[in-house]
């Protein structure tokens, strides 16, 4: 038998653990309410995250276009396990997560600082596209994200008058995105096609620019899956099929 004074230790270290994963709550609910208000006060929030999207979108298709398929692949591979881990650990350990929303907050839209990242959608997103497509197809539908996207943001957010919610029944999926926004995207879309195709990336336009519609598209619809996903999967997709046949 134990002697009496174990149980009270034991009692006491229970209380301990208990006060240390109260406190960590409290300071990951703090940090939340921290980061809501900051989303809601900054002026500079979307510009930050539209630059980081364009930055981290471009990267891996560029340099795939530039140096070569093989680089795009291992960098693609390696930045995503390393977000991948990076959610595991930020769930498992809240700790982790409070320090993850305070130095890297301002790249978050409201409401993933619980929830998996658009980033890391798009790192696993964007070696998938790679794995199945030709490297000109996975390029071209990851800049159409990479370039269209903040442009829809941007220009949706400040002209955005004609807007799904008003445009369509009430019965249907809400959505914020307007027309302004996805002829930004188609816009920004379409550049990137004319300028790869005048850089010889490749021969024929016109299934590129099906694409870019294509993309915009599917960025404007009330889709319940992630944008950084569907987007570059089904233009691609698209693409591919026009290219093939």
């Amino acid at each position: 038998m134990y002697p009496a004074g174990s149980n009270v230790a034991q009692c006491n270290s229970k209380n301990r653990l208990l006060v240390v994963h109260s406190v960590r709550y409290a300071l990951y609910n703090h940090a939340m309410r921290q980061r809501s208000q900051s989303v809601r006060e900054s002026s500079t929030y979307y510009w930050d995250r539209h630059f980081f999207h364009l930055s981290a979108a471009s990267i891996i298709p560029l340099l795939g276009l530039a140096i070569g398929y093989e680089y795009a692949l291992g960098m693609a591979i390696i930045g995503a396990a390393i977000l991948v881990s990076g959610e595991a650990a930020r769930f498992l350990i809240p700790s982790v997560n409070v320090w993850f929303i305070e130095w890297l907050g301002m790249l978050l839209k409201p409401g993933e600082e619980s929830k998996v990242t658009a980033a890391t959608y798009l790192a696993v997103t964007s070696v998938v596209i790679l794995l199945v497509f030709e490297l000109e197809i996975a390029a071209l539908a990851l800049l159409f994200l990479a370039f269209g996207d903040p442009m829809a943001g941007i220009i949706g957010k400040r002209f955005g008058r004609l807007r799904w919610d008003r445009l369509f029944k009430k019965g249907m999926a809400a959505s914020g995105k307007s027309v302004e926004g996805a002829l930004a995207f188609l816009a920004g879309s379409l550049s990137i096609a004319i300028f790869l195709w005048t850089e010889n990336i490749y021969l024929t336009l016109w299934p590129a620019a099906v694409g870019a519609a294509i993309a915009a598209a599917v960025e404007f619809l009330p889709i319940p899956l992630e944008d950084n996903v569907t987007v570059p999967i089904v233009s691609a997709l698209a693409m591919w099929l026009l290219w093939v046949n």
